[in-house]
């Protein structure tokens, strides 16, 4: 079984139904974190596991699965966003797509973005929201973007060396990205496509604005 793309649904602010099936159906596999199950019970949609330490796990939803499809894991060293990046990790995953991974609780919001950091990495993470997509990257970045798109460099966990950006605009010549320092990487602007980043130490989280397809 594929698992090159993996779809991870969290419990957090539940995602639109555009956006759900947009990724659902792309994915080669479906993991549900926890009460993640519980939103796609409501539409209907049967993950090919539910993973976590199922707190949060309705009965319902633990009803629309077999046994062998529900994996739990008690320990609480890890929140349900790692315990299913970390499953897909060892199943052979390249790239992770989270929905659900943020809102309710910004707490968990700031805990996944730290999960993200922590096995970027390994694999490629990508955090979807209505309105935005936000991954970390380093070394070289380069993807075909729309112009006008808003698109913000942050050096969340650290700074970033060597930044040099061509495609936005407002572009960085080998400049430093530090926390609480300046220049901002917030809010910068795609001009010419494709876009490219390179950093030559650190790494940056990439937030870019997207519209459902």
């Amino acid at each position: 079984m594929a698992f090159n793309q993996v779809l991870i649904i969290c419990n957090g602010d539940p995602p639109g139904t555009e956006l759900l099936l947009q990724h659902w159906n792309s994915a080669d596999f479906q993991i549900a974190a926890d009460g993640g199950a519980n939103f796609l019970k409501v539409h209907r949609l049967k993950p090919k596991i539910i993973i976590g330490d199922l707190d949060s796990l309705d009965d319902e939803a633990r009803k629309g699965v077999s046994p062998d499809s529900i994996v739990q894991i008690e320990e609480q060293q890890t929140n349900d966003a790692d315990k299913a990046i970390r499953y897909s990790l060892e199943k052979g995953a390249t790239t992770v797509h989270l929905l659900g991974a943020s809102g309710k609780r910004l707490d968990q919001f700031l805990a996944n973005l730290e999960v993200m950091y922590k096995y970027s990495s390994r694999l490629k993470i990508i955090l979807w929201t209505e309105t935005e997509r936000m991954e970390f990257i380093s070394d070289h970045w380069e993807e075909p973007l729309t112009k006008g798109s808003v698109l913000s460099l942050l050096p969340l966990f650290g700074a970033a060396r060597g930044v040099t950006t061509s495609g936005l605009a407002y572009p960085l010549r080998g400049e430093s990205l530090e926390p609480g320092q300046i220049p901002s990487g917030v809010s910068n602007a795609v001009e010419d496509s494709p876009v490219m980043i390179d950093i030559e130490e650190g790494k940056l989280l990439l937030v870019l604005t997207h519209q459902a397809s």
